[in-house]
């Protein structure tokens, strides 16, 4: 791992950030189009936000554009991964560098714009709310009122729906979109996650780890808008993959009381 750039000048005298800035994660393979106006409208969604731009050694030039923009940019960070590939290691990795930089909270978020930026602030919003316990997760949610998919054929609205229903019926968490990438993390609740996978079942695995752990989630609603520029990175090797391990998770929840994965 070789971050780029930090964010030193904000930083406090401790060289950790302020308690009231919040690192947003984006795991990158092949995004060129896509990564240069992720920042810009990270950026401009929040001045709490940083920006960690994870990236798989993109052959397109994607790491390489981050860490340009990351030399006059203080609010970016890159770290460009070698030998390594998957999004579940991508955003385990993002989470543990948000800690030992010393964020509290951080957003993971899609790097094409399926999640919208400016629905951030709302999310963070929902951590804390009056007169209610802080939540260790906080989802951006498809499924529940007010939130929706825009430009999913009838098969992957079918896939979704199964993925979330196994996650809440047969996993036991108590979230109704548990397959969402678009979410806040309190990253005190990260030695929960034991044992991560390397695929898509990432997400699934962390709410159903922070669950068993005593962890809160609370969702918020939002749209996904499916891409618009690149390619998708899923294939059916991937989500062999990602059911595989939600057979495994279902199988220690309901018959190894207390084990993990």
């Amino acid at each position: 791992m070789m971050p780029a750039a930090s964010a030193s000048s904000r930083s406090d005298a401790s060289g950790l950030p302020p308690a009231d800035r919040v690192l947003v994660i984006a795991a990158t393979y092949q995004e060129a189009e896509n990564v240069l106006p992720l920042v810009d409208a990270v950026m401009a969604a929040d001045p709490r936000l940083d920006l960690l731009v994870v990236d798989d050694d993109s052959p397109d030039g994607t790491g390489t554009l981050a860490q340009e923009r990351a030399a006059a940019e203080p609010r970016l960070i890159v770290m460009i991964r070698r030998d390594r590939r998957g999004l579940g290691s991508a955003v385990r990795d993002g989470l543990h560098e948000a800690r030992r930089r010393g964020y509290q909270l951080a957003v993971n978020i899609d790097a094409d714009f399926s999640h919208d930026p400016t629905d951030i602030p709302r999310l963070l919003a929902a951590v804390a709310l009056p007169g209610e316990p802080p939540a260790d997760v906080v989802i951006g949610s498809r499924k529940i009122p007010g939130g929706g998919v825009v430009g999913w054929p009838l098969s992957r609205h079918l896939l979704s729906r199964l993925v979330c229903w196994w996650t809440r019926w047969i996993l036991r968490v108590p979230a109704r979109d548990g397959s969402s990438g678009f979410r806040v993390i309190r990253l005190a609740m990260l030695d929960a996650i034991q044992q991560p996978t390397e695929g898509y079942a990432i997400q699934e695995q962390m709410l159903w780890q922070i669950h068993r752990a005593g962890g809160l989630i609370r969702e918020v609603p939002i749209i996904f808008t499916d891409r618009e520029r690149g390619v998708s990175k899923a294939d059916l090797r991937q989500m062999y993959k990602g059911s595989c391990d939600l057979l495994r998770f279902a199988w220690a929840t309901w018959f190894s009381t207390g084990a993990q994965p």
